[in-house]
């Protein structure tokens, strides 16, 4: 499966904590939790002003800057997010007496633009299916060959937000459509402003801000952090040195660049999120033999089976893996139902609400705003890195060979959850055509949703 002499570059994610940590001028010791802390306080001044960047640029010319690609001077935009920023002159604001360096407003603004670069592909969608939108019978009018192609799992998506957007205007004129206005929705106009994540992207930033190296046994990240939460002068920001041991999975492994890491806070502390380049054989899809089909869903967190070749044909023992975080997979499902309900309840409620008294309708809006708050409380919460693959069924099937002509594998992934909404994934490995070759056939193997 691999073809000999030629290796190809391939980045993976490893997350490391530090075990130890030192003043960058001074060499003294600091303890992991005062790092703890100042990490915090730097994710904070980062957060707080990512934040209110984005509600500035929340807007629709932004996106239509950012899908033309061009400034105002008719340049191209660059890669990079900070450089966006500048060329744009899009810069954080901070509070007042507060110093911050320019380095650290790298970050802010590189984080700020990838978030923004990410919904332009859903403002697009949403142009595109708005314009076939009919707020009335909140049906879409068949695409032509001239729109926008949208990915049939991203639209429905969309179009639930459109039903929903028609129904909310619906009810605040009266039960009357506002078909006059849905052909120039906007996604600043069907949703809120994003939260912004309370992390940071070191690799915004340059050899000022943070630092990266690696040896045999150990990485030293150099970070520049603030040693007060409301830091008023460069001398309250010193460089520290943090050393995390490389996991010995990786240290005989031919990486070429560690990467600077993402960091955060979690439960126990401060989490470096890094992403490594390593060479590996490159692969061969012509001579594989093996198959491994994955499919992600919210209702799975993820689940894979593999088919093999062996001198018989094909052979698989249909036994699926789901990959369980912690047990998150049976608490989502459960406060997925609960949420549901509520949301049903609230409803119900609002229907009541618009005919009753201004006293009940008062409580009645009590109500639905608590059971709203609380279904959104009780949504599906990805945190989490540690899990591991449970099988979905408890006893092992037999082996089932399948006829030698089987020359073409097609592995596909459809749950029952899927149809009808999220697609699964397709990977398919040819093999060398006999002289006389059969039709071609396919194997489809159907993973069920995870077991309660």
């Amino acid at each position: 499966m691999t073809s000999a002499g030629l290796l190809v570059a391939r980045k993976l994610a490893v997350t490391n904590r530090a075990f130890m940590a030192v003043d960058d001028a001074t060499g003294d010791p600091i303890g992991l939790d005062d790092i703890d802390t100042r990490a915090g306080w730097l994710l904070d001044l980062i957060t707080e002003s990512g934040a209110e960047l984005l509600g500035r640029l929340w807007r629709p010319t932004t996106f239509d800057t950012l899908a033309a690609g061009r400034d105002r001077t008719a340049r191209r935009l660059p890669l990079q997010g900070n450089a966006v920023a500048a060329r744009l002159g899009w810069t954080p604001h901070y509070p007042d007496g507060v110093y911050v360096p320019s380095r650290v407003g790298r970050v802010v603004t590189g984080q700020v633009v990838a978030t923004l670069r990410t919904l332009a592909h859903r403002d697009r969608a949403i142009i595109a299916l708005a314009a076939r939108f009919d707020p009335e019978s909140g049906h879409l009018a068949p695409q032509m060959k001239e729109d926008v192609d949208v990915p049939a799992a991203f639209a429905r998506g969309v179009y639930r937000q459109l039903v929903a957007w028609a129904r909310r205007h619906a009810q605040d004129n009266g039960g009357q459509t506002v078909s006059t206005s849905v052909s120039r929705l906007r996604v600043t106009d069907m949703q809120a402003v994003p939260g912004f994540a309370r992390i940071a992207r070191l690799a915004a930033a340059d050899k000022q801000l943070a630092h990266l190296a690696a040896n045999d046994t150990d990485l030293v990240l150099t970070v520049t952090m603030p040693t007060c939460p409301n830091p008023a002068h460069r001398a309250d920001w010193r460089r520290v040195r943090l050393t995390a041991a490389i996991p010995p999975h990786l240290r005989d492994r031919p990486i070429t660049q560690w990467h600077l890491p993402t960091l955060e806070i979690d439960h126990r502390g401060l989490l470096w999120r890094c992403a490594i380049t390593e060479l590996v054989p490159a692969t061969n899809a012509d001579t594989a033999t093996r198959a491994v089909g994955v499919d992600w869903s919210p209702a799975t967190l993820g689940a894979a089976a593999v088919v093999a070749e062996i001198a018989d044909g094909l052979v698989s023992d249909f036994h699926g893996w789901t990959y369980d975080d912690r047990g998150l997979g049976i608490k989502l499902a459960r406060l997925q139902i609960e949420g549901q309900m509520l949301h049903r309840k609230a409803a119900r409620l609002r229907q009541l609400a618009a005919t009753a008294p201004a006293r009940v309708r008062v409580q009645l809006e009590s109500k639905i705003s608590a059971w709203t708050v609380t279904a959104q409380l009780w949504g599906p919460n990805g945190e989490g890195s540690i899990g591991s693959w449970h099988s979905t069924s408890p006893v092992r099937p037999p082996i089932t060979r399948l006829p030698q002509e089987r020359r073409q594998l097609e592995w596909r992934t459809s749950p029952p959850w899927s149809r009808g909404g999220m697609g699964g994934s397709t990977t398919t490995v040819p093999h060398s055509p006999p002289a006389a070759r059969p039709p071609t056939r396919s194997l489809t193997l159907r993973l069920g949703p995870v077991s309660r």
